[in-house]
């Protein structure tokens, strides 16, 4: 790097510590939602059907009860957990399994489990360095600055914070990218043994790795015709499937559960709707304040950074190899054309899910940093003025929005009990409350994440399906608890169709994250109007 611009790696090193600090802040303030709830469920070696079976139409029940499920059992067994891990063949079991470890050593926690997310998310920033310097070795001051944008990254610090497996896929996604272009440089049988490796660690991360496989393979079939290079290829991808083939065997032995635990993606979504979500995924690694999606910020931000990666993109076509145009631009490009493209063709939603996107979203630092290199390079020094200016603006709006996201309760990411935090608060603050909760596929994972704010003596009622229980059982609960106040949890119109006559249902809200029809009361006959 020239003297002239040891600046740039100055502002890259305070913008990584910045990341850093955001990544490991209050890791126990957002909600712990439903998938992070079952992450703590399974790790601990529990099966959700059978706690579904222990808790289902108790309304003695309360959170103290649901939180003995959140924390490992007296005699921790790693075979328990592992039953419970095979049960959901979706998701591979390393994250979970290191989850395990770290609850025996220091304890099951929120901010424990979360911390491994957050480890993984700082790991992700030096292997970032190392690939940009695989790609552009004879410019550092791209490394430097894409590694600042991943730093600030709010989608990156988002899944830092959260625990689940994606930061880990995260680093095994860009490992295997390096691994892949130091192949094909070397043409060493070690550097194809060192891909298929990196290959299986992205397996473990996900299964949405295909994504991964699909843009090497498009890739490799427009810029490589050595055969030597797809022997190499083709055995270490064999390398990586064969690592994984004890999850594979899982697979198979479970596809029927993995259809049915997968089967929402199925599920029929308006496509503007869906294209609202396709370049927020990429607005949300440069700028995201959680806005909602009707408001301009989440039209103009989206159209600002995928213009943006427009232009990067044809500058690097213009002025670097072909190579490393088309290596950036396949991993860029195809992963989101085969889910959108999925989407459209079966009208399913799988690809309105941001994490699924990861193996494109991860190499959008690395499209941007050339340009912006380029730009601070210039010989004209307002290009020079308007690239420190970019550079600048980007960190700045990356920083903000990962305070913004550091100090809520809750986030976008947070889909199933968005508000449950909230919620919780509303019903902690009201008298002798009783939570319905109504019978569906997120019943028993909402219950779960309200426990851990609830008070631990408020029961919550897991109801044996869509219909409210009879008048006289409702009586007989609240005569064994005077002055209890009975609420309905997200009731749907088909559990709103068995209320009797004679009782109602008045909407609650607290006039910002949840609204009148996610939590309402359930009145007695003759009962009074007020929920307090």
């Amino acid at each position: 790097m020239a003297k002239g611009w040891i600046w740039v790696r100055r502002v890259a090193i305070v913008a990584i510590a910045v990341g850093l600090v955001l990544r490991f802040a209050n890791l126990d303030r957002k909600a712990y939602w439903h998938d992070e709830a079952y992450t703590s469920l399974r790790v601990a070696g529990y099966m959700g059907p059978a706690v579904g079976e222990a808790v289902v139409d108790r309304p003695d029940l309360t959170a103290a009860d649901l939180q003995r499920y959140q924390q490992l059992p007296p005699t921790p067994s790693l075979v328990d957990t592992w039953n419970a891990l095979s049960a959901h063949p979706e998701h591979p079991p390393t994250y979970y399994l290191l989850a395990h470890g770290w609850g025996r050593l220091f304890g099951a926690s929120v901010g424990g489990y979360r911390a491994i997310a957050a480890i993984f998310g700082a790991i992700a920033l030096p292997v970032m360095f190392w690939l940009a310097r695989q790609l552009f070795p004879l410019q550092p001051a791209i490394a430097w600055i894409a590694v600042a944008l991943m730093a600030t990254s709010p989608v990156h610090i988002i899944y830092s914070q959260e625990a689940r497996e994606y930061t880990l896929w995260i680093v095994g996604l860009l490992l295997a990218n390096g691994a892949l272009w130091r192949a094909l440089q070397q043409k060493a049988l070690s550097a194809w043994i060192l891909y298929g490796l990196t290959l299986g660690l992205a397996w473990y991360g996900s299964l949405m790795t295909v994504l991964l496989g699909l843009s090497h393979l498009v890739f490799m079939a427009l810029s490589e015709r050595r055969r030597q290079a797809w022997v190499g290829f083709v055995t270490a991808h064999a390398l990586g499937l064969g690592l994984f083939i004890p999850w594979i065997w899982t697979i198979v032995n479970q596809w029927e559960r993995l259809r049915s635990v997968t089967d929402w993606s199925n599920a029929p979504a308006p496509l503007d709707f869906l294209a609202k979500l396709w370049a927020l995924h990429y607005s949300a690694v440069l700028i995201d304040f959680n806005v909602p999606l009707d408001h301009p910020l989440s039209r103009l931000g989206p159209a600002l950074v995928l213009g943006l990666v427009a232009i990067a993109l044809v500058y690097l076509w213009r002025s670097y190899p072909r190579s490393t145009a088309l290596f950036l631009g396949c991993g860029l490009l195809i992963p989101p054309l085969v889910l959108i493209g999925n989407d459209v063709v079966r009208a399913a939603q799988l690809s309105r899910n941001t994490r699924y996107f990861f193996p494109s979203l991860v190499l959008l630092p690395l499209a941007i940093a050339p340009l912006i290199n380029h730009w601070l390079t210039a010989s004209r020094r307002p290009t020079r003025a308007m690239g420190a200016t970019l550079l600048a603006l980007l960190l700045t709006l990356g920083i903000a929005s990962g305070v913004a996201n550091n100090q809520a309760l809750t986030w976008w990411n947070k889909t199933v009990g968005y508000a449950n935090i909230y919620i919780a608060r509303y019903l902690n603050q009201t008298t002798q409350p009783l939570l319905l909760i109504e019978a569906s596929g997120v019943a028993l994972g909402d219950a779960l994440s309200l426990s851990h704010y609830l008070r631990p003596d408020t029961p919550l009622w897991l109801l044996p399906d869509q219909a409210l229980p009879s008048p006289d059982r409702l009586q007989t609960v609240m005569e064994a608890r005077p002055g209890t106040t009975l609420f309905v949890l997200q009731p749907s119109s088909v559990l709103r169709s068995t209320i009797v006559s004679g009782w109602q249902m008045l909407p609650t809200s607290d006039g910002q994250v949840f609204g009148p029809n996610d939590l309402v009361q359930l009145i007695p006959p003759q009962a009074g109007m007020s929920p307090n």
